[in-house]
């Protein structure tokens, strides 16, 4: 059983090292919201794009309470550059940024019917890539949940995570972390704080951890699996 110590300890540690990660590095300061004793910076970069059909920016929101890092929140932001091209081009563009691009692209095509897919509207993809909360604050979902607001509900678009509990990156020493005594109650409890906080829905047939909402006009996912594993290994193939 892994004490309350520890989890605050792997917290604390997760935070120094998202704040030490340098493919963040490169951002402008977008806004400052301020209330409950906390200051929250919004951060953006530039578009950026690897082809000519899909571009992508990162977002960082930071609450601050003093001087002291108390959350961080991290996003991506993908669009198209010319109209959706499908679903098998954009896993190939989300493979050349990153593994968890990646990992979202194929779970798009997973549970999305291609002419439902959140890209085909015409309205960003966002992934809410890692939320470190190292301090506990009252204030500090409020904080989140309006700089998530004024960031991205203008433009709509459709929001998705994976939710794990940062506490157990790297720290299952060679098992599998599914077999941490705490790691399913904690998980759970994770997933029913997005759905209360962010109002996240769970992806229907879906057993890695997946969420989603809408956050403009998107389209939901389908109620069952789309694309069954037999049809992965031949598109990997493809």
């Amino acid at each position: 059983m892994r004490s309350r110590s520890w989890i605050l300890e792997r917290r604390a540690a997760a935070l120094v090292a998202t704040v030490e990660d340098g493919v963040f590095s490169e951002l402008r300061k977008l806004f400052i919201i301020e209330g409950d004793g906390l200051v929250t910076t919004c951060r953006r970069s530039n578009f950026f794009s690897e082809d000519e059909e899909f571009k992508f920016r990162d977002f960082e929101l930071i609450c601050r309470r003093g001087q002291e890092i108390h959350a961080i929140a991290r996003f991506r932001e993908w669009d198209t550059c010319h109209g959706f091209p499908g679903g098998r081009e954009f896993v190939l563009s989300a493979d050349a940024r990153s593994q968890a691009d990646y990992e979202c692209a194929e779970m798009l095509m997973d549970h999305w019917e291609e002419f439902d897919h959140p890209m085909e509207s015409g309205e960003p993809l966002i992934i809410f890539d890692r939320l470190v909360i190292a301090k506990p604050h009252p204030g500090i979902w409020p904080a989140i949940t309006a700089a998530m607001d004024k960031t991205f509900k203008r433009r709509g678009g459709t929001m998705v995570l994976k939710a794990f509990t940062l506490e157990w990156e790297g720290a299952s020493e060679g098992k599998p972390v599914s077999e941490e005594p705490m790691f399913a109650r904690r998980l759970a409890a994770m997933k029913k704080l997005y759905k209360q906080r962010l109002r996240m829905q769970d992806v229907p047939d879906n057993a890695e951890g997946w969420m989603w909402k809408a956050i403009g006009h998107s389209t939901p996912p389908s109620t069952i699996r789309v694309r069954q594993p037999e049809e992965l290994a031949a598109d990997l193939e493809f």
